[in-house]
């Protein structure tokens, strides 16, 4: 079986996918893990920013609620005072001040002659709560604070406060912002809060932009922060992961190259090429007609088989017997050619009952118990008699003389005729001929080839002519190429040939063809084919 280049090379690039497949999908699989360990990774942070925001703004509802107790003149230096002990509590608050509505009046240390209004907030609600944004002011100089109100009392706090989580990850970034407005309270060092504003609107868990990952994560208040790594850390764990997918597709594409070429061998083996062709009926008889030279009409047709493989050329049976004698498929095969010959030419050879045709048997089938009741059984079916049906053997098949006797003259018994195919190539001798009673001895063409020249060699086919003739067993001569050799083989007695002189192999509905118009030669011997 040949198949054309380009196909090869499909077939070669398809293979290398299906193999590389796993490989691919291991980086693949890797990629998703990578991002689901970039995704926890950013969402945990995300976790801890938003439990210590809430951490901080739970400790400034306690500072001011603590400062709220005092009952005495505000801003007096006993308020002071109360102030300053309300504002030790906590560690996030880094200033307590009184004030009246959005005026500052004063603060743990300072007291001004004048109220400092702080602007309109940047939140509020109900309950007189207000928040001030990146305000600064002189209670808290030269500080963009976040100034958070409740009544009369207004924490300060550093905005980097609400984020102050330890992480190991360098490139961390990170913005807290309320949901209602949609501004930031608290940015990490370096981020450009107008770049970040036009992200904390994406609906997607993760995302990517700007070569950095980014996660937003709510709390329960009307607070949201978004966090973002970059791509450094996205790529380390990637390689961390495909240390452990890529190995395990390398297996596994390994193990399906091997279970591909198992599977190649088992599919492209002799044994299973042949039972495939049988199956697919790729095998076919082709029928190469043997002649009587003395009357000048056909007699037979030997039924040779052909495999035209799947797409290649013809192979030739000198390949594909040995095969299948080996395999142990020649019972598989022969009965495949038995069944074929009646197939194609039981009708025929019912209504025509002086045309017979040969079938080749291996040494090992002819030894078979049921070969001679199969081949009865199939001429009685179709009406043919069995005297229209030879059995051929090689002369090889003949080396074991007491035990292939028996088995010829069963054959025999049931009205086959029997002959000796290929003669001469074997180890045959006279008396091997005679105790095996055969009916018919086959000349191999290689001898025949030699009939015509100076040399002796042509001396060899004569002594097996006359070995035929003193044991009365027909002849046919195989190979027969020209009218030399015709007229050489009717001059000593031979009366049947086949070879290319007359006709080459054919399909049957050609040989029933060739016969129509061939039935009898005119002008023997000197026929022209």
């Amino acid at each position: 079986m040949t198949l054309q280049p380009w196909k090869k090379t499909l077939r070669i690039i398809g293979v290398l996918l299906i193999v590389m497949l796993p490989i691919v999908f291991a980086i693949w699989f890797a990629r998703i893990r990578a991002e689901n360990d970039t995704q926890q990774h950013l969402q945990a942070f995300a976790s801890m920013v938003l439990e210590k925001s809430e951490s901080v703004i739970s400790h400034v509802n306690d500072v001011r609620e603590d400062a709220s107790r005092f009952r005495g003149i505000p801003c007096s230096p006993a308020h002071q005072v109360s102030m300053l002990s309300s504002l030790r509590t906590s560690m996030d608050v880094e200033e307590l001040i009184y004030a009246h509505n959005d005026d500052l009046l004063c603060s743990t240390f300072l007291h001004p002659s004048h109220p400092y209004y702080l602007g309109s907030p940047d939140y509020s609600r109900e309950g007189d709560v207000a928040i001030y944004y990146f305000r600064d002011t002189p209670f808290f100089s030269g500080h963009k604070m976040v100034y958070m109100r409740k009544g009369n009392y207004v924490a300060v706090v550093n905005p980097l406060a609400f984020g102050n989580v330890m992480t190991n990850d360098k490139s961390m970034q990170w913005g807290i912002f309320d949901t209602r407005t949609m501004r930031f309270f608290s940015l990490s060092p370096g981020v450009d809060a107008q770049a970040l504003s036009g992200l904390i609107r994406h609906d997607s868990k993760m995302f990517r932009a700007n070569q950095r990952f980014y996660s937003i994560s709510h709390a329960k208040r009307p607070v949201a922060v978004i966090v973002s790594t970059s791509n450094a850390l996205f790529y380390g764990f990637w390689s961390h992961q495909m240390t452990v997918t890529v190995p395990l597709g390398v297996i596994l594409s390994l193990l399906i190259f091997m279970g591909w070429s198992w599977a190649q061998r088992e599919l492209n083996s002799p044994r299973r090429l042949l039972m495939n062709a049988m199956k697919k009926k790729q095998f076919h008889l082709h029928y190469q007609p043997i002649v009587d030279i003395k009357l000048g009409r056909c007699v037979g047709a030997e039924a040779l088989l052909r495999w035209h493989g799947y797409s290649g050329p013809l192979v030739s049976p000198a390949v594909f017997i040995p095969v299948a004698e080996r395999e142990g498929l020649m019972s598989h095969l022969t009965e495949y050619v038995i069944d074929y010959v009646f197939d194609d030419l039981g009708d025929y050879l019912a209504k025509t009952p002086d045309i017979y045709i040969s079938i080749n048997l291996s040494a090992t089938d002819f030894h078979s118990p049921y070969l001679i009741d199969w081949i009865s059984d199939k001429a009685h079916q179709f009406g043919v008699k069995t005297g229209q049906i030879k059995i051929e053997v090689t002369e090889r098949g003949f080396i074991d003389v007491a035990k292939t006797t028996p088995v010829i003259q069963a054959f025999r018994a049931a009205g086959f005729e029997v002959a000796i195919d290929d003669f001469g190539t074997g180890y045959s001798n006279l008396q091997n001929l005679y105790s095996l009673n055969v009916d018919i001895l086959k000349i191999d063409k290689s001898f025949i080839d030699t009939l015509i020249g100076p040399n002796t060699s042509h001396l060899i086919a004569e002594h097996i002519i006359e070995m035929a003739h003193s044991l009365q067993l027909k002849t046919i001569a195989e190979g027969v190429e020209n009218m030399e050799q015709v007229a050489w083989l009717l001059k000593r007695g031979v009366q049947y040939c086949q070879g290319w002189y007359f006709a080459r192999a054919m399909p049957s509905d050609e040989f029933e063809a060739w016969l129509a118009r061939k039935a009898v030669f005119p002008g023997k011997p000197h026929w022209v084919f």
